[in-house]
């Protein structure tokens, strides 16, 4: 019995040790904030590690900042969404050098040292007609680096006729009022 609550312990301890590991910096009890470093590209801060909950900051920060009429003047766009990281910061200006250091080689701040820090792309293509199908995407980074064969395998694309419905939709599923 005194072997089997010794091993128990320690089974619980080296748990706590691997989610302490891998929980890095997300605090649930501090908001997540979001930097535009780019028209387009922003930097997470606090963003959490599941994707269920990456997708849903995500998604409930573009309903309540991206407008329907913007969407609609320039029939969709897009953003793309990074982990705020040591290197990958809300001061990130592509071609300044980084700091502190990255690299003795080559400093210079490039987003393609960045991908292992990518969370989420968002996307609108709405038919400029009106008369047929617009598509919102939605594209989920996580273990795009341990399967780079099945990157798009997170992809999702949802098809809609119309912006408002869709928005009205996705908005009572967050919760957010008008």
């Amino acid at each position: 019995m005194k072997k089997k609550v010794i091993w128990l312990l320690g089974v619980v301890s080296i748990g706590a040790v691997i989610w302490w590991l891998f929980s890095d910096d997300y605090d649930r009890g501090k908001p997540t904030e979001f930097y535009e470093i780019e028209d387009g590209i922003f930097v997470v801060h606090n963003a959490p590690y599941d994707t269920l909950e990456i997708k849903k900051v995500i998604e409930k920060f573009n309903l309540e900042t991206w407008s329907i009429d913007s969407l609609k003047k320039y029939g969709g766009g897009g953003r793309l969404f990074y982990r705020e990281t040591k290197y990958m910061t809300r001061h990130f200006k592509e071609g300044d050098p980084y700091d502190p250091e990255y690299s003795s080689w080559d400093n210079t701040q490039d987003y393609r040292n960045h991908f292992k820090d990518i969370l989420m792309t968002t996307s609108y293509s709405i038919n400029p007609v009106g008369d047929g199908d617009c598509y919102y995407r939605y594209w989920l980074y996580w273990n795009y680096w341990n399967n780079i064969d099945a990157k798009y395998d997170n992809e999702v694309e949802i098809v809609f006729y119309n912006l408002d419905s869709l928005y009205r939709a996705k908005k009572k599923e967050y919760g957010i009022e008008d």
